[in-house]
This record gives structure tokens, sequence and C-alpha cells, in this order.
């Protein structure tokens, strides 16, 4: 693909940049992150799930000099058929050190579950396209690179959930919800993604609300668009 350097670009940025711009709303990149990425830790284990939406590729690049709109459409494109999830399961060890899943047996775990029960399976190289088979193979060493023993435990899996349209089913603008489970884990993902919303005013003195929130915390007043 030859806008895989973009793609690269753009996990990159997921680990640095600070904020992101998306039309008129502000935002936080911290906020993003903590709701696509979910963390499972029990003593010694530490799992992972973490899905990346379509709409991660676009508010990542938008302020990029090197990314146009036809590069944007082109990598959202490359994506849009797909469910695309990192998945990483460790242990710590006495002397500090972690040993990870493999790719392999994480496999044999994973899934992805609608509201309906429905489990999906990881998709295999040959049911992948071209540029998402090219995404797969040349991400795992960029992030060992960068993130050293944690990045060479992180694995990336395409998964197909569509509706009878042949549409991505979970969109992150929605309401919906599902579960991604793998390591006898389950991580629950609730739709739209709250930092996607535009905020809420409270009536009462103007105090700033989260977007899904229905109701002023404080004041009992019903919240509105």
């Amino acid at each position: 693909m030859k806008h895989m350097r973009l793609l690269i670009l753009a996990l990159l940025i997921l680990i640095s940049a600070t904020s992101i711009a998306q039309t008129n709303t502000k935002v936080e990149l911290t906020e993003y992150i903590r709701e696509i990425q979910i963390w499972h830790k029990e003593q010694n284990n530490m799992s992972l799930a973490f899905w990346i939406p379509k709409s991660y590729w676009r508010l990542a690049l938008a302020d990029s000099p090197m990314v146009n709109e036809q590069v944007l459409s082109e990598i959202e494109r490359a994506f849009e058929d797909y469910v695309l999830v990192c998945a990483l399961d460790g242990e710590i060890q006495v002397n500090g050190m972690m040993t990870f899943t493999n790719k392999t047996e994480l496999s044999k775990t994973i899934a992805v579950i609608d509201s309906d029960n429905n489990n999906y399976f990881p998709l295999t190289n040959e049911e992948l396209s071209p540029e998402a088979l090219a995404f797969s193979e040349a991400i795992r060493p960029m992030f060992a690179q960068m993130l050293g023993q944690m990045g060479q435990g992180m694995h990336f899996y395409f998964f197909e959930v569509k509706d009878q349209q042949g549409a991505n089913v979970f969109n992150e603008y929605q309401k919906g919800q599902f579960k991604i489970k793998h390591s006898n884990k389950e991580f629950e993902y609730k739709l739209p993604l709250v930092c996607l919303l535009p905020s809420k005013k409270c009536p009462v003195d103007g105090a700033e609300m989260k977007g899904n929130w229905e109701y002023c915390p404080y004041h009992g007043v019903e919240l509105k668009e």
C-alpha cells in the first residue's frame, strides 16, 4: 500500500500526541485512548484489549502536513470493512521481566461479541485485503521497536462484523455495545464514545457536563443538547 507509512505514522501519533481535533470539538487524546484501550490487571497478569475504530485515523492524522483529504479517505477505505483489535496477555516474572502469549495462542481465545451474543473470530491472512495484510505484517516490528518488550507482546487481529447492508456494525458515534474476549477475560465497550460527543452544560450554573449524561449529578436537572 503506497500510504503504509501513514498508517504507521498514525499509530506513532497514538502513543506520542497530546490532543487531536475533530471539526469543532476538541478531543483529548488521553480520553479517547481511555475509552478504546481497556486493561485487566490481576496479581502478576496484565491483559489488554485495544479497539482501533475508523475515526482514529482521521483524528490522529488531521493536522499532519503530509496528509490530505484524498490520503485520509484511502486510509479509511482500507479499514472500513474491519474491526481492528490489538490484544496483549502477559505475566510479570519474579525478575521483573514479562512473558507474553504469542499471536497464535492468543488467536485461539480471542473473539468479538456483538449485542446479540454472536461470536466473531479473527480473519486469516488469506481473508484480508492486501492493504490490511501489509499493515498487519509491518506494524508488529514497529511496535516492538517503539515499545520494547511490551510491544513484542501486542498482536493485531482483524474481524468482520457487518449488518445486512454490508456496513460495519460497530460505529463509535452511534449507540451500541460489544465485547472483546481473550485469555479468559472480557472487555466491554459502550457506544458512542463519550469523548466524541459534544459536551452539555448544566442549566443551573453552566458547568460543563459529559455528552452522554442525561441529568446534572449535582442539581438533578435534565441536560439538553
